[in-house]
């Protein structure tokens, strides 16, 4: 499969909001952003640019007005067992969009990455990393806090953030987050994965 050039994936740790690095993010041929990401009030920092919304049309995944070309979804693979393509159903709805106009991560690819990382249910992030790898020839990331640096993401309201880091609101708690963390920092050293930081300095 011929492989794309680039991509930047971007992230929703808190970590954004500490650059002005927006104009240099648009530059990117592809940028891809994750579940509830937003852009107003944030092109300052994340840029205003998306070619593909990568999420886990989870129950608190918000519709997005302006939907992307290109929706990747990934989705656990115990429910994509349980569910089959009955699944299509809970994603059409969650989504607000038509069954053509998203693409749906395969089972064995889904089970393929737990297997590559040692870890059951990744996050939408670490999934759409790994996706990358096998579609990109250069994957970018930024923003990937894993809930450690931060509990909450940069667009929480101040009522939402707080509460998550209280841990009253309890962020990421289906997933293995130090374990991802270590994952990715392994991509990295790798060379398969680059941060954004890193990239910006060449």
């Amino acid at each position: 499969m011929l492989k794309r050039k680039e991509i930047l994936i971007i992230g929703n740790g808190r970590s954004v909001l500490e650059q002005s690095l927006g104009t240099r993010i648009d530059d990117f041929s592809t940028i891809g952003r994750i579940n509830n990401f937003s852009i107003n009030n944030f092109s300052e920092f994340i840029g205003n640019k998306t070619n593909i919304w990568f999420n886990g049309a989870n129950q608190h995944l918000k519709k997005q007005k302006s939907v992307p070309n290109e929706v990747i979804v990934f989705i656990p693979p115990e429910i994509l067992r349980r569910k089959k393509t009955t699944i299509h159903k809970r994603i059409v709805k969650r989504l607000n969009i038509e069954m053509n106009k998203y693409s749906l991560i395969p089972l064995e690819t889904m089970e393929n990455y737990e297997k590559i990382t040692g870890i059951k249910r990744l996050t939408t992030g670490t999934s759409s990393i790994l996706w990358a790898i096998d579609n990109f020839e250069t994957v970018v990331i930024y923003g990937f806090d894993f809930f450690i640096e931060s509990k909450a993401h940069y667009n929480d309201n101040f009522i939402v953030k707080w509460l998550t880091e209280l841990g009253i609101n309890r962020k990421g708690k289906k997933h293995d987050m130090v374990k991802e963390k270590l994952f990715i920092n392994k991509l990295i050293k790798e060379k398969k994965v680059v941060q954004l930081t890193d990239y910006l300095l060449k």
